[in-house]
């Protein structure tokens, strides 16, 4: 009897196991039914808007998974349930059940040495039962002061930004200029002694984005405010402008998760620990078109193209392997919005210097290898190279290489840690400290 027990125990794990198993491809080209859903918080049919499926779709594996990827980068929920339902005639229902809540994540930071700063940031989640992600972020160092908010809300995406530097803009040899920002700027001074001139600048900058996702592909448009002031003979005025940009993204991995501290945002940590079935192939492209003249209120002509194409190979290991290319062409705009070098590369590398010029191309590449992959977080090695070549009366080469060393807790929405760059092209080197970012 005892016997026959266990013969029922195995048969129905078994059985459990066949219609997991039919849970995905073996429902490839059902239609679905209907599709159920329950919260605690967000809006049920909220949630279902977010989830790209719907009612009358065919079912496909594929489709199926990127729609529970939509709903796990919410990162508003402790658990989500996936569940199908086989009904008559080749149709399925799919009830899903959300375990969220909402999160308001304040984070504060300073850094010291030459160029101290500090800057708060502010992140809520969820607060309006909409699923929305609400983020301010402001900061102020010697070099001047920014601010920014942004909202993301079902398909939307608005944000605002203003900057306000102040700061000397050096010149050397072989066009290479001295890299500002109010968190990050680099100690040319003390590794190159003699600029062939140095000018006072200030730089205000406001502008506002709007952007909509549609399937793969975002669209976004940002009209700008900017007005910039040389001490030095170069053209000063307004440089208002209008951008527009066309993004499609395919398996690329989304931002922070900003929950994370209270346990949101990890339904697929789980998932995530586990090595892949076969690697996964990312990819990306962005054309952005920047122009501005009388008609924006501008003082000068303004018209630069940008392009930037990314591939990223997951392995069945988890490790990651990056490549990107990126040009931009700003035609016989003036100096203020002509090529940086850094527009050029990855922003993986940290540099006192960069290059100038009217146009270029650029490519780098990065393999970020998990020396620790556990239930607290994920410790990380990645070495980087790149390379930006611009034209500036002849084509002249910026490349650099290093790696970053990152600890990523799970439940914490930034990776802590190192990084060291030596630029290849004028030898000089840079260790910064990193949280989610450079400082």
């Amino acid at each position: 009897m005892r016997f026959n027990k266990y013969i029922f125990l195995f048969l129905f794990i078994a059985a459990a196991v066949y219609v997991q198993a039919q849970q995905t491809e073996d429902y490839n080209g059902f239609t679905i039914n209907e599709i159920e859903v329950s919260s605690n918080r967000i809006k049920p049919e909220v949630l279902k808007n977010y989830f790209p499926l719907k009612q009358g779709d065919s079912f496909s594996q594929e489709k199926y998974l990127h729609a529970q990827n939509e709903l796990h980068d919410l990162r508003i929920a402790k658990n989500l349930d996936f569940t199908l339902i086989p009904k008559q005639n080749n149709k399925l229902d799919i009830s899903i059940k959300a375990d969220d809540g909402y999160y308001v994540f304040p984070l504060f930071f300073i850094t010291g040495g030459s160029n101290s700063a500090a800057g708060l940031a502010l992140a809520t989640g969820n607060l309006f039962k909409r699923g929305e992600t609400l983020m301010f972020f402001g900061g102020a160092g010697q070099n001047g002061e920014m601010a920014s908010i942004m909202l993301k809300e079902g398909k939307n995406i608005y944000n605002a930004f203003f900057s306000n530097m102040n700061f000397d803009q050096r010149f050397y040899k072989g066009g290479w200029i001295n890299n500002t920002s109010v968190f990050n700027t680099g100690d040319d001074e003390k590794d190159f002694k003699n600029p062939l001139s140095t000018f006072y600048t200030k730089k205000d900058v406001f502008n506002f984005t709007y952007a909509r996702k549609a399937g793969y592909f975002l669209f976004s448009l940002t009209p700008q405010y900017e007005y910039i002031l040389y001490s030095a003979d170069l053209p000063s005025g307004n440089y208002n402008n209008i951008t527009f940009a066309v993004k499609f993204s395919k398996n690329i991995r989304s931002g922070a998760n900003m929950g994370a501290l209270f346990g949101y945002g990890l339904t697929d940590k789980e998932q995530s620990l586990k090595d892949l079935s076969a690697p996964i192939l990312g990819y990306g492209a962005q054309v952005a078109y920047q122009n501005g003249g009388k008609w924006s209120g501008a003082d000068f002509n303004i018209s630069k193209l940008s392009l930037h194409l990314q591939s990223i190979t997951e392995l069945k290991t988890r490790h990651l392997f990056n490549v990107q290319l990126k040009a931009q062409d700003s035609f016989s705009t003036p100096f203020a919005q002509q090529v940086r070098s850094d527009d050029l590369l990855s922003a993986q590398g940290r540099y006192s210097r960069i290059l100038y010029g009217q146009r270029g191309a650029g490519i780098s590449t990065s393999f970020t290898y998990y020396l620790i992959r556990n239930n607290t977080g994920l410790l990380s090695l990645q070495p980087f190279y790149e390379l930006a070549y611009l034209y500036n009366k002849g084509y002249k080469h910026h490349s650099g290489t290093g790696a970053s060393l990152f600890y990523k807790f799970w439940r914490f929405p930034f990776p802590v840690g190192i990084n060291y760059t030596y630029n290849l092209s004028d030898y000089s080197n840079q260790v910064s400290f990193v949280l989610g970012g450079s400082f």
